[in-house]
């Protein structure tokens, strides 16, 4: 049963919002979009690797979890729970050759050849589980088996390690091979440590403490306002700015009209900027040359707001 779903993170949203608005000249602009191409990577990797647990029923399913342990976050990419063990599993998309040699080193030899260090993923993965452990001691869950799996969600991901590297074949599998890996964990834990309503009571927990990651990317990679290219743009063929008439926002490269074009510009802005606006601000990002015609879009909106008149903020419901 699914619990938590996997939508894209703000981050990846933040980035996307960044690439189309950020001007091209910037000098951050390709690493930035080098970041969003390797999160896209990630995040399509997780969901791919979503398709080889459907016939796991019996599971509660949560996915993109992020919960604090020894004040500080641990992210969790997708957490199993059944009454007789929890299953965590860290998706990775990674593209040529993991080498784990005998000092528990790994290099990662691109398709190109090139080699260079990379994060011991069985390191990680032992970190998740024992903070998942410290949490539920914390929030006084009855001790339960927690067991955790490296996922390789690209099939071309060739792994090599020595005989004596127990730990890759404890911890590490190719999606394809997940379904048996699970079966397998299935019969080494029979006894039920938790009830269903226990279990049902900890995902609840669960998503209650989960604390989604919201970054400053604006700071991060030192872009300013005057390197946001502003006003709406077209939810069909991405072109920036559309202009407003008779009540329409026309967009004049593919001819596409919508009375709500404004809405996902919005959702742009409280990804930038934060989650309230002012009616000066809605006319100078959305490029409304006529505050009259801001306050009307805006009461058909029908936001929350604090402070009256000139003091007037409305609350963007985009950051959930």
């Amino acid at each position: 049963m699914l619990v938590k779903d996997r939508g894209k993170s703000i981050r990846i949203r933040k980035l996307e919002v960044m690439q189309r608005r950020v001007i091209k000249l910037h000098p951050k602009y390709l690493s930035m979009e080098d970041e969003l191409s390797g999160r896209l990577a990630g995040h399509f990797g997780e969901q791919s690797n979503d398709y080889f647990l459907k016939p796991f029923r019996d599971f509660s399913v949560m996915h993109d979890l992020r919960l604090t342990a020894h004040k500080s976050y641990f992210q969790v990419d997708t957490l199993l729970l059944s009454p007789r063990y929890l299953l965590n599993l860290e998706v990775k998309y990674i593209t040529g050759t993991l080498v784990f040699d005998h000092l528990n080193q790994v290099i990662r030899v691109k398709d190109d050849g090139s080699e260079e260090a990379f994060r011991n993923p069985i390191f990680q993965v032992k970190r998740q589980q024992s903070h998942l452990i410290e949490w539920m001691i914390k929030n006084r869950i009855p001790p339960i088996p927690v067991r955790s799996l490296v996922v390789m969600s690209n099939p071309r991901t060739i792994i090599k390690a020595p005989p004596s590297n127990k730990d890759v074949l404890h911890f590490i599998t190719h999606s394809p091979y997940l379904q048996e890996k699970i079966k397998m964990i299935d019969k080494m834990y029979t006894d039920e440590k938790l009830t269903i309503k226990e279990v049902t009571k900890l995902s609840k927990l669960l998503v209650r403490h989960h604390c989604p990651e919201n970054p400053d990317l604006l700071k991060r990679y030192g872009i300013e306002e005057k390197d946001i290219i502003k006003g709406v743009y077209c939810t069909e063929c991405f072109y920036l700015p559309v202009v407003r008439q008779y009540g329409k926002w026309h967009c004049s490269r593919c001819n596409f009209q919508s009375e709500d074009l404004h809405l996902a510009t919005l959702e742009d802005f409280a990804l930038l900027f934060g989650p309230t606006i002012t009616n000066k601000q809605f006319c100078d990002f959305l490029q409304v040359p006529s505050r009259h015609v801001a306050k009307r879009i805006l009461r058909t909106l029908d936001l929350s707001y604090t402070g009256t008149y000139k003091n007037r903020k409305y609350l963007l419901p985009y950051l959930l």
